[in-house]
């Protein structure tokens, strides 16, 4: 679950990463660089459909763009069923011969020196004593020989020969350690050594798996993938857009719907408004909610009192820049806020609470001033075997107005924190608990990223 603490370390954590994000493109994210973007990808993405044997609607050239660029339609790597992840080899399946238990017992013993040589940086000793005993698909698909092995290549500077050990599926039967972490240290290695083996598309695979699933307990922007992608010139808002676009049947992308909407807000600029216009009907709550976040940092306005960083209490870090919206776009996003700050989800409430305190028109301040008495709260598990447990309750929603009504220089305490039994019971009374409510959520979602101190569950 979560604890109030560690979104808020989370969020100025993320802080760099967010201005990243919202920046102004670099000049090495240029015309040319985005021209030689598609001729490294031509093939690809002309082949996407023929490749994913695709017999529905016809894919619009950003979901193709999307498509090529993740790898999806032809890099080997990726699961069928979870696409960025390498948990699906089958070390029986590779073993190049069968061993009875006195052989599998010295199999074990020469995994056991490898990674003893390994540690002792004998690396080409150790890629002797692996190979003399075990495949190199063998070596790729047994986690500890991986490491080890693509390891040792990439030390003695051959990353050529360390990219496929890594990029190679492994066997999650034979993972010691926590499957997502070793899975997301996996596509980090791969990224790492495709860089420096000169192997762009299958580096630009592994950062765009590492920006869309970062893979961690509290998901944060990827920021060596970020800075990769952008000096390489790949249009993240087309591949983001992509995503978005791409129909529920297609394998893969829909997976990472609300990760493409989480990356999307913090890249919201007028050009994007028609589709976040479009994304704010959406049927799903969450990508209504960060569609309203995106219309809110596209339509955000400057006020003569803002000081210090008031925005970090709804975007940490957010490079935000006014835009000069017409009076028909104001009023379309007036129209947004205005019937998600009484929709019956709490998700919505929060995030039309987040955009009024970006807009910051006064006109606003009554109804951040009704949501700062928002009911909805979350509360934390029960802490196991506690004979007086303390829980943490958040109110989401009194959380996003108490920063929308900051900016108006409104002090609002939203009553979040940590409390015993006698003080959870206050709090709790006359409220609404929403720890559990997946109303309007999609049940198969590959990841999430925290871009705001009120994201919660």
């Amino acid at each position: 679950m979560f604890s109030a603490v560690s979104r808020w370390v989370l969020c100025c954590f993320c802080a760099g990463v967010i201005a990243s994000l919202s920046a102004p493109r670099c000049a090495a994210d240029s015309k040319g660089s985005s021209r030689d973007i598609i001729n490294l990808f031509s093939d690809e993405i002309q082949q996407v459909v023929v490749k994913l044997k695709w017999r529905g609607e016809r894919l619009t050239d950003d979901t193709l763009y999307a498509a090529a660029l993740t790898g999806l339609s032809w890099e080997p790597s990726w699961g069928k069923d979870h696409l960025f992840s390498l948990a699906w080899g089958d070390l029986k399946k590779v073993s190049t011969k069968k061993r009875d238990k006195n052989a599998e017992k010295r199999a074990q013993d020469t995994i056991g020196q490898v990674v003893r040589l390994t540690s002792l940086r004998q690396f080409q000793q150790a890629i002797d004593t692996a190979t003399a005993t075990f495949s190199l698909e063998e070596i790729g698909c047994d986690v500890l020989l991986k490491e080890c092995i693509g390891r040792s290549f990439f030390a003695i500077g051959q990353p050529e020969r360390a990219f496929p050990i890594f990029a190679s599926p492994f066997d999650p039967a034979r993972t010691p350690d926590n499957l997502p972490a070793t899975n997301r240290q996996l596509r980090e290695s791969a990224f790492e050594t495709a860089r420096r083996a000169g192997l762009p598309r299958s580096a630009i695979a592994f950062a765009l798996s590492l920006l869309l699933e970062p893979g961690s307990d509290l998901p944060q922007v990827h920021r060596d993938a970020l800075r990769y992608l952008e000096a390489q010139g790949v249009d993240l808002d087309r591949v983001l857009l992509g995503i978005l676009q791409a129909p529920e049947r297609l394998r893969g992308l829909p997976r990472y719907y609300y990760a493409a909407a989480d990356l999307l807000v913090a890249r919201a600029t007028p050009r994007l408004l028609p589709f976040l216009m479009h994304l704010a009907q959406s049927d799903d709550v969450y990508l209504r909610s960060r569609a309203l976040l995106g219309l809110g940092v596209a339509g955000y306005r400057k006020r003569s009192v803002d000081s210090g960083r008031w925005s970090d209490n709804i975007l940490p870090g957010a490079n935000l820049r006014e835009y000069g919206l017409s009076v028909g776009e104001r009023k379309l996003i007036d129209r947004e806020i205005k019937e998600a700050s009484n929709d019956g989800s709490y998700r919505l409430r929060a995030a039309a609470a987040l955009a009024a305190g970006l807009l910051g028109d006064d006109e606003y301040l009554p109804l951040l001033q009704k949501l700062s008495r928002d009911r909805a709260y979350v509360l934390s598990p029960v802490p196991p075997r506690t004979k007086n447990p303390r829980r943490t309750i958040l109110f989401p929603v009194r959380m996003a107005a108490a920063a929308g009504l900051a900016r108006h220089g409104v002090q609002h305490d939203p009553g979040s924190g940590e409390m015993d039994k006698k003080a959870l019971d206050a709090a709790t009374r006359g409220g609404q608990e929403v720890t559990h409510d997946k109303r309007g959520l999609k049940r198969e979602v590959a990841s999430q990223i925290w871009i705001s101190p009120i994201d919660t569950n």
